[in-house]
């Protein structure tokens, strides 16, 4: 079981040490346990407990009612506001607590069903854009101010590129069209999932694609093109580079590659200008990028 500080917990749960400290005193709300210097710290329970208690606040309830119930009953709150999973913010941030708790605890049956309601209610692109991609967002700064481990951040991105590959694969095969895209990320760049997801959107609007993943040694992007000859070419810069890396991969692929159309996704301060170059920015952009009714594409 992992150990974390106040300080930890008021990343994890956007909830000030402040705070937290009046609900225990308060409230009883959390009992935190002591070294032996009597160093006060929380264990995972705790934080699963705040992350719920964060969720019950959201929708309304006061705190001085929220520390009169058991544990039992908070779960029984909780559960219910999952089983009514609507676009809300309280029902988004209510999922993408209970997502946080069961990365924590590497627990991926709880995720596994978390992530199926969710597709059910409201479809596999609303999921990722409006759940899985805040997710992903929240749980990677988490990691960066040591909140979470790197090995709970690639756990959480190994369940997702699992049910993007499983939606990939559910797909028909495109049928020829008058765009045909090749996806990549470049050698220094290995978070896919939006361009995987990307990968998942062509498809489902019938574009024929070819997915190459990350870190693809630019020379064999000549490959492939003489192959299938592209119409568009897709990256996304995620990671931090050296400066005008992305820059310089924009010129050096508008040279390279003179018929296609330059797509990349990423933040970029001040990105090459250019008639070949797009940078698509949302999945509306993508969407009329493909030349698809976004309406008919978002389920």
């Amino acid at each position: 079981m992992s150990t974390y500080s106040i300080r930890d917990l008021e990343r994890i749960t956007s909830t000030r040490a402040h705070t937290i400290r009046i609900w225990e005193q308060r409230y009883g709300l959390l009992e935190p346990e002591r070294t032996d210097t009597n160093i006060r710290y929380y264990n995972d329970d705790h934080v699963k407990k705040l992350l719920n208690v964060c969720t019950l606040l959201n929708r309304g309830m006061k705190i001085s009612h929220i520390s009169q119930l058991s544990n039992a009953q908070i779960r029984s709150e909780i559960d219910a506001i999952i089983s009514g999973l609507q676009q809300t913010d309280q029902h988004i941030e209510a999922w993408i607590n209970e997502a946080v708790i069961a990365i924590a605890a590497y627990d991926a049956p709880t995720f596994n069903k978390l992530f199926a309601d969710a597709v059910n209610r409201l479809g596999l692109v609303v999921t990722y854009e409006k759940i899985l991609y805040p997710l992903l967002v929240r749980t990677g700064l988490m990691w960066t101010k040591d909140a979470l481990l790197p090995a709970q951040e690639h756990f959480l991105s190994n369940l997702i590129r699992q049910k993007l590959f499983a939606a990939i694969d559910a797909l028909p095969v495109p049928e020829t069209s008058d765009q045909k895209w090749l996806l990549f990320l470049h050698e220094g760049e290995e978070h896919e999932i939006g361009l995987l997801f990307a990968y998942y959107l062509l498809l489902r609007a019938g574009k024929p694609a070819v997915y190459l993943g990350a870190r693809v040694p630019y020379p064999d992007l000549h490959a492939v093109a003489d192959g299938i000859t592209p119409t568009h070419i897709y990256t996304f810069f995620v990671s931090n580079q050296p400066p005008n890396h992305a820059q310089e991969l924009l010129g050096q692929l508008t040279q390279d590659f003179p018929n296609c159309l330059i797509c990349f996704s990423g933040g970029i301060e001040n990105p090459a200008n250019g008639s070949r170059i797009s940078q698509i920015e949302s999945i509306e952009q993508l969407f009329e990028t493909i030349g698809t009714d976004a309406a008919h594409t978002k389920s």
